[in-house]
């Protein structure tokens, strides 16, 4: 117990300017010239994220049992479909030294169509007679997860444009010319490796309904594929590369990652439902059923292979440091497996070993974004918040990140 305690003053009488609080923390060539070695603490470090297309949280308080909508409350319930993302990230493990660096982690992935809009129109307003109703609810919704291993790359020495024999001519120098022959770059690649873990698709989805002059009907029809204990996931390889270029007090950062990814699933359940009804209303024989048929073909109906395949992912953007703890930047990103993609821009200041971030972003909603934590010597410790629309009561969903290293 002495030991320990001697330990964590060490860890906390030193303080410097090092840590997991990097704006581009994916890009591989930012270990480039670490001189370090890094370990995170298992399960540690996660991020969660989770919201929807239009209900806030004090929205939430018109389900409660005998609260009579508002006109305001019924333009929220039809204003859109009501979509469910989701994405996670657990680390399992990571670490490296100097300019390599391992992870694992356990990555899951949703987005859901619950309800569509036309349905709540229908239940708060009431549907018309002699109208025919489409609906493809829920179609394409999809869950998957599956774990990455990822190991991490950075040439440990910078490169010069002007390595390149003839690109730039002395012939055709000038001061703009010069700075880019001597920008100094540094390159970083990813080797990942996936595997297939669990899967869930509407594949297929309709519903046609409606009160006609003459009948009553309704149809739908749904296909969906899923993983159960029977199924089996495949490994698959990806790569990536990152540039990181240093431009005055500043950074150049361009990744492409997910390059070839896929997840592959092997006997998957799946199948069918369909069912069909109708009540002809101009039969008045006593003896007249209405037709009510159902056809299922049997859950068990197993598919023999399902290929889930990826655009690559990219990251584009600048860090720039305005005084020695003060520093702006601006990005964009696009991730198949993630909900905090698009266009941002943020802040981040340290006061000794308070760091403070702040990014405000847009993804399917506005996102905000803020961090903070202690940065020691030996030690760092990260958490943080992201909210979705607005703020606490105000906002459509919310996210929270963590993460305790040290170093040595």
């Amino acid at each position: 117990m002495k030991k320990l305690f001697t330990l964590m003053v060490l860890l906390t009488i030193s303080i410097t300017l090092f840590g997991n609080f990097d704006f581009f923390p994916g890009n591989p060539a930012n270990n480039a010239n670490r001189n370090y070695s890094k370990i995170y603490i298992p399960f540690s470090a996660y991020n969660i994220n989770i919201n929807n297309s239009i209900l806030r949280l004090e929205d939430l308080m018109m389900f409660e049992k005998g609260h009579e909508l508002t006109d305001n409350e019924k333009e929220i319930l039809t204003s859109n479909d009501l979509i469910l993302d989701f994405n996670t990230n657990l680390y399992i493990l990571n670490f490296g030294h100097q300019n390599w660096n391992f992870e694992f982690s356990v990555k899951t992935y949703g987005d859901v169509e619950i309800l569509d809009q036309m349905y709540s129109n229908l239940v708060i307003y009431g549907n018309d007679t002699d109208r025919p109703y489409i609906s493809h609810t829920g179609i394409r919704s999809k869950v998957f997860s599956f774990w990455r291993g990822t190991l991490n790359y950075a040439y440990p020495k910078g490169v010069y444009l002007g390595m390149i024999p003839g690109l730039f001519p002395e012939e055709k120098a000038s001061s703009f010319v010069e700075y880019l022959r001597d920008m100094t770059l540094f390159i970083g690649v990813n080797i990942n490796l996936d595997y297939s873990m669990n899967y869930a698709v509407i594949d297929e989805s309709l519903q046609e309904f409606g009160s006609m002059v003459d009948s009553l009907h309704y149809y739908y029809k749904a296909q969906f594929k899923y993983t159960d204990e029977h199924s089996v996931g495949r490994l698959s390889p990806s790569f990536g590369l990152g540039l990181k270029a240093k431009i005055f007090n500043g950074n150049f950062h361009a990744q492409i990652d997910d390059v070839f990814m896929q997840l592959n699933y092997r006997n998957l359940a799946g199948g069918w439902h369909e069912r069909y009804y109708r009540n002809d209303l101009l039969f008045f024989d006593e003896d007249y059923e209405a037709i009510d048929e159902t056809f299922a073909e049997d859950d068990s109906t197993r598919v023999q292979s399902r290929s889930v395949k990826f655009n690559p992912s990219l990251s584009l953007g600048f860090d720039y440091a305005i005084t020695n703890d003060f520093e702006v930047m601006a990005k964009y990103i696009n991730n198949n497996h993630s909900h905090k993609n698009g266009p941002s821009i943020g802040a981040g200041y340290q006061w000794r070993w308070l760091p403070i971030q702040a990014v405000i972003g847009y993804d399917k909603n506005v996102f905000y974004d803020f961090r903070t934590g202690l940065i020691f010597n030996n030690f760092e410790l990260q958490t943080g918040i992201t909210f979705y629309h607005g703020f606490f009561r105000y906002g459509k969903g919310f996210g929270l990140n963590s993460a305790m290293s040290i170093k040595f």
